[in-house]
């Protein structure tokens, strides 16, 4: 690959990350609200679930306007590569300025309250973890930095696999 298409590849993956980027945030704040309104929840698994289908839309859109309608299996995986790395480095920074500054212990909440339920007592039980325990352990993973770090790690790893399969069959 010469450095002029290297270039173009990095200039449309940028923005495709940013577009990815706002699709997660979007999953995020549905996530956030749906405890006011119960059917963002299941939305917000839609959005999600729609973050590959997307990248893929961007990437046909790439090779189709930016490289005449070609591309080889190598620069479809690095390009999915790229927009997934780019979408979820943002996502992550949002995630964080959010919990830092905005949340208030909101986000834990809802996950202290759901995991308080019956049903889900006697899960925690199963695992002989106490209540205390595991509110504890829930606090210790809802700090900012913990959650923004394990949303990029899990970003770039699914987004390694999805990569591949996209890639497989978006080349032409």
């Amino acid at each position: 690959m010469q450095y002029e298409e290297y270039k173009q590849l990095r200039l449309w993956a940028r923005y495709d990350g940013i577009y990815l980027a706002i699709l997660l945030v979007g999953s995020f704040a549905c996530t956030v609200l749906s405890p006011n309104i119960p059917l963002l929840g299941a939305f917000s698994s839609l959005l999600l679930l729609a973050a590959p289908f997307f990248v893929a839309f961007r990437l046909r859109k790439f090779r189709n306007e930016a490289l005449g309608g070609h591309i080889t299996y190598h620069r479809a995986v690095f390009y999915s590569l790229r927009v997934f790395l780019n979408g979820t480095l943002f996502f992550a920074l949002f995630q964080w300025l959010y919990m830092e500054y905005l949340d208030g212990g909101r986000l834990l909440a809802l996950y202290q309250s759901m995991m308080s339920a019956p049903e889900m007592k006697v899960i925690v039980k199963a695992y002989g973890v106490s209540q205390a325990d595991f509110n504890t352990a829930l606090q210790e993973m809802f700090q900012p930095t913990f959650l923004a770090c394990y949303s990029l790690i899990m970003g770039v790893m699914s987004g390694i696999v999805l990569s591949l399969l996209i890639a497989a069959i978006m080349k032409k």
